[in-house]
């Protein structure tokens, strides 16, 4: 059951952290302060969906599924960089929106690339 939940859920946080970037640049772009609760939600929604799926792909990994070295990397590559946005969130209130949405843009990225290489191993 767990299984399906990670797997469909990837999709999920994959759509969300990428509409949400996108839309994070464009309240960048429009400088309009009226999106700013839109903003702050879609920054929260994402980081929540990118945590429920890494707490379903460690539930998994415990439970003894090998999911992959290269797989397993990208997943540790995510939280690393949620590690690493929460240290400097303070550094990033210039250009608050537009950090966040090419950090959400990224952390998309590494997620496609987690499950085109579910089940790689290193030789």
């Amino acid at each position: 059951m767990i299984n399906n939940f990670h797997g469909v859920w990837a999709i999920i946080s994959i759509w969300t952290a990428g509409i949400s970037g996108v839309v994070l640049i464009a309240i960048y772009i429009s400088r309009s302060a009226k999106y700013e609760k839109i903003g702050t939600y879609l920054i929260n929604l994402s980081i929540s969906t990118i945590l429920i799926q890494t707490a379903g792909g460690l539930i998994l990994y415990s439970q003894k599924i090998d999911p992959g070295s290269f797989h397993l990397f990208y997943g540790v590559v995510v939280l690393f960089t949620l590690t690493f946005l929460y240290v400097y969130r303070s550094e990033m209130n210039k250009n608050y929106y537009l950090y966040w949405g090419l950090a959400l843009l990224f952390l998309m990225g590494l997620e496609i690339r987690a499950i085109m290489t579910l089940g790689r191993i290193l030789d």
